[in-house]
């Protein structure tokens, strides 16, 4: 049965070209067309839909209003599609609930580019399917996710990891925000974050990162060498690998996606490469994300002897890629978003606590090394 949505937005115009585009899917049925926040609080009262396309910048109550009621008090997914890329008001979206965006395109371009309209189909499809859910801003680690987090990175002693490579796609950066705010500087190994997201936000976004957690986050450059000093992230609207110079540093390479190419940062490329340079050295973490972007390069890290985690189906926003890499039987661990957190350190090197005992003798143990 088709998913019931609304589109917001403070344009007519945009607004008849978005229903125009999102019309054409099977999937969605169009209930309602808002022009601003409050009204869109009224038609998600009225007509109760599964997804919502919303505009942040609106007169009156804008977007973020409108996230903080929907969260409060009639939880749906919501796709931001903003024009205020490079900005902050997008990654504040996310972190209020928002389970993915697209940049805006201006009018004249949005009317005739096919590209934008298959890629605004796919990502409001894969919302209709996800948990209307935000990561809070502090840790939560309940004893089960810690115990996990331990007993797996026990059995998994054999293959510390030299390198973690994060993937994802829709939901993914708050994910990852949740993530980093977790995690201590120290963590053992670089951290190569690959999330699917257009040119102009990755910087700004991993300045966000550095100021949020305790973790060093930078862009990832063309040429720049991996170090483990600071956490990277892969440049959005481009693929990223890890490679060799002549004299065998490992380094960042950085290629510009093609237009159509709508998983860019390329998980698998990622994962591929990782699996390529570090062997039964390499940890690959898939975390929430529509579609199968990671499940080759899993299967690969895998078969080079490197370790996959996905995130759990409790956890994940939109649990498409890691149940691709799951059902495929290229994981060795499906853990909730704290439980990855917990891991991480404890895989990279960090000692692990030596007794198997209760609940909370195991969560004590992990939190002093945390």
């Amino acid at each position: 049965m088709p998913a019931r949505l609304l589109i917001v937005d403070d344009s007519p115009l945009i607004r008849l070209r978005l229903s125009q585009i999102l019309a054409a899917s099977d999937r969605l049925q169009l209930v309602g067309l808002a022009g601003d926040g409050r009204e869109a609080i009224r038609l998600i009262g009225e007509r109760k839909p599964e997804v919502v396309v919303l505009d942040l910048e609106m007169p009156g109550l804008d977007g973020f209003g409108v996230l903080r009621w929907t969260r409060a008090h009639a939880p749906v997914p919501v796709v931001v599609c903003s024009g205020a890329a490079g900005r902050e008001d997008v990654f504040r979206a996310l972190e209020a609930g928002a389970v993915d965006f697209l940049t805006k395109p201006e009018l004249r371009f949005a009317v005739r580019s096919e590209a934008f309209a298959q890629e605004l189909r796919a990502r409001v499809e894969a919302a209709a399917e996800a948990h209307a859910h935000s990561y809070g801003p502090e840790p939560a680690r309940d004893a089960a996710s810690i115990v996990a987090a331990t007993r797996f990175a026990h059995a998994s002693e054999r293959r510390r990891a030299r390198v973690v490579a994060v993937v994802g796609s829709a939901g993914g950066p708050a994910a990852v925000s949740r993530l980093v705010s977790e995690l201590r500087p120290d963590t053992g190994a670089p951290l190569v974050f690959a999330l699917h997201m257009p040119r102009g936000f990755t910087r700004s976004f991993a300045e966000r990162l550095s100021r949020q957690g305790r973790l060093d986050v930078r862009e990832a450059q063309d040429g720049d060498l991996l170090s483990s000093s600071p956490a990277w992230v892969a440049p959005g609207g481009h693929h990223t690998s890890l490679t060799r110079d002549d004299e065998g540093r490992l380094l960042f390479r950085v290629e510009t996606a093609g237009e159509e190419d709508f998983c860019a940062p390329s998980a698998d490329r990622l994962l591929t490469s990782a699996a390529e340079h570090f062997g039964a050295g390499a940890l690959g973490v898939v975390l929430t994300g529509m579609g199968e972007d990671g499940k080759e390069g899993a299967r690969l890290l895998r078969a080079r002897g490197g370790t996959v985690v996905v995130e759990s189906r409790d956890s994940a926003a939109v649990w498409g890629m890691p149940r691709a890499v799951l059902e495929a039987g290229h994981a060795d661990a499906e853990l909730s978003l704290s439980a990855i957190a917990a891991a991480l350190p404890l895989l990279c090197g960090r000692n692990l606590p030596r007794r198997h005992g209760d609940a909370e003798e195991i969560k004590d143990a992990v939190l002093r090394e945390s």
